[in-house]
Order: C-alpha cells, then sequence, then structure tokens
C-alpha cells in the first residue's frame, strides 16, 4: 500500500500532476491524500470590524478549500474509477509547507507529487514558490514534480543524475529501484565529471552501490563531462536523452538544492520538460569537496 501526497491549488497545472499521478500508480494500491492549505487575508485593522471580515473570509477560505477537494475526488472517481485507489482531503488553514512536513511524517507518505508551477501564470517560471519549497524543506520522502505540459507516458527509460560529491547508498536508491521494477525500465545513471580529470574513488565506488542496488534492473552508466556549466550540461543531457523521468539527488551541496536557493526558478535558468523526480539524501551520508 502507497501513501501519496498531492497538494492542489485546484488549478490545470495541479489537475495535470494528479492525473499524472493517478496513471502512473494505476497498478499500485494506492491512498491519495489531497491537499489544500488555505490562508486568507486580513482586509481590516478595526478591532470589531476586522474581527467580523476575518472570521468572514476564513469561513469563505475554508468553504472553497473543502468545496474544492470535493469536486477533484469527484472527478477522479468519475473519469478514472480505479478500484485499487483510495481518496482523503485534507483541507486546513495553516502554511502549506507545514502542513505538508505533518502530512508526510504522520501519513507515512512515499511520494509528494505536485505540479511545477501551481496556479502560476507566467511562462517564464519553470519552479513556482511553493514547488521550491517543499523541495526544500521536504526530506522524508521524494517530491515529484510535473511541468504543466507534460502527459503521462509509460516508464520505458528512466535516468538519474549521479553527482560527483555524493556517495549513495541503498536507501536512497530504493525508490527508483522499486520504479525501475514495477515499470520493467531501464535505468541510465548520468554520471557527471569533470572532463580533464579522472574518475574519482568515489565515483566509481558510487557505481559500485548503484550497480548493487539496481542488480535486477537493466542499466547503464553514461559518463557527463561538464565542460561548460552544470546547468547547460543538465539542459543538453534532457534534450538528447531517450527517457521519460530525470531524478536529481536532493540534498546538501548538490545542484537542486542550490538550484532552490531561488525563490522562484525561472525557465532560463532550469527548464525540464519532463517530470523531475527529487530524490532526498541522508543527512548522514558522505560528502566530499570536488
Amino acid at each position: 500500500m502507497r501513501n501519496i501526497l498531492i497538494p492542489t491549488d485546484f488549478s490545470t497545472a495541479a489537475w495535470n500532476a494528479t492525473k499524472y499521478a493517478l496513471q502512473l500508480f494505476a497498478e499500485s494500491k494506492c491512498v491519495f491524500h489531497f491537499l489544500n492549505a488555505y490562508t486568507p487575508e486580513l482586509y481590516s485593522n478595526r478591532l470589531m470590524a476586522g474581527r467580523i471580515a476575518e472570521t468572514s473570509k476564513t469561513c469563505s477560505a475554508q468553504l472553497a478549500s473543502e468545496k474544492g477537494l470535493q469536486k477533484t475526488i469527484k472527478r477522479i472517481k468519475k473519469e478514472y474509477n480505479n478500484p485499487l485507489h483510495t481518496y482523503k482531503s485534507i483541507s486546513t488553514f495553516s502554511m502549506l509547507i507545514d502542513e505538508v512536513r505533518e502530512v508526510v511524517e504522520q501519513q507515512h507518505i512515499d511520494f509528494v507529487v505536485m505540479s511545477a508551477s501551481g496556479a502560476a501564470d507566467d511562462d517564464s517560471i519553470f519552479l513556482g514558490r511553493n514547488t521550491v519549497r517543499i523541495l526544500n524543506n521536504v526530506d522524508k520522502c521524494p517530491v515529484l514534480v510535473i511541468p504543466a505540459a507534460v502527459q503521462f507516458t509509460y516508464l520505458q527509460h528512466i535516468s538519474l543524475v549521479s553527482e560527483h560529491n555524493h556517495l549513495f547508498n541503498n536507501d536512497e536508491l530504493n525508490p527508483v529501484a522499486k520504479l525501475a521494477k514495477e515499470f520493467n525500465c531501464s535505468v541510465e545513471i548520468a554520471s557527471l565529471q569533470n572532463a580533464i580529470s579522472p574518475r574519482s574513488d568515489l565515483q566509481q565506488l558510487n557505481h559500485v552501490t548503484i550497480g548493487s542496488s539496481l542488480r535486477n534492473i537493466s542499466h547503464k552508466i553514461q559518463a557527463l563531462d561538464m565542460d561548460t556549466s552544470l546547468t547547460t550540461t543538465l539542459k543538453k543531457y534532457v534534450d538528447q536523452t531517450n527517457c521519460q523521468l530525470i531524478i536529481l539527488p536532493n540534498g546538501t551541496n548538490s545542484y537542486l538544492r542550490n538550484l532552490c536557493n531561488d525563490f522562484i526558478v525561472g525557465k532560463s535558468t532550469f527548464c525540464c520538460n519532463l517530470p523531475m523526480l527529487s530524490l532526498q539524501l541522508s543527512e548522514n551520508n558522505i560528502i566530499v569537496s570536488q
């Protein structure tokens, strides 16, 4: 039984992420937890009138949140009607990231699935504020980010980016192995390295660990020479690779974590036309300098 958390703002992009999750896990027994966190604005500073206005706006926001979740689940049952899936709704007056972290912990969430940019209608944005916040703060499970225009495609090939300053362990690689086994798909390990430097001992040990974790899965290692910037290298790789999912490590000093230091991530910074799985790294793992 999987537990999947889907934060939603009821936007078209959020519905697209929901559809992707429903199709990705179509053959798995799952509980989908749909979360909407609302924080109504305060429209008045006057003592009594302010309290009345605040209460009114809170009730209105709560009602819209609950109705939105009911409508989402009703639509899912009508369009998908999967007997392996059950659905729960969480409407809460709180900060989104606080609620996500609490639900992940309490409900033993296996994946968080969300849209890349939510209700943002700015085409220059690839990762919106809420997505960046969740990527930066959720460290208990993988986060699957779905670009607004991406439609589900059955997984045949997935790519895992292996950075040269992190040593994977089997627990971190377990979500990758499970997905690959379920879809009987191959895994390409994109090993980042400097073009003028030989493969380090850490990289060689990483390849042994990855090979052990994926020993019953078709996989290969593809060296990516960083003759320019890491962003340019990954852009070029994403454009050329034949895969349906790219997996990026997300830990201290990782490329994704450094990228998400910005409040929002513009498409000019990094644009991926593939679903992106953020693989949370263990705090006690080995981190070495280049």
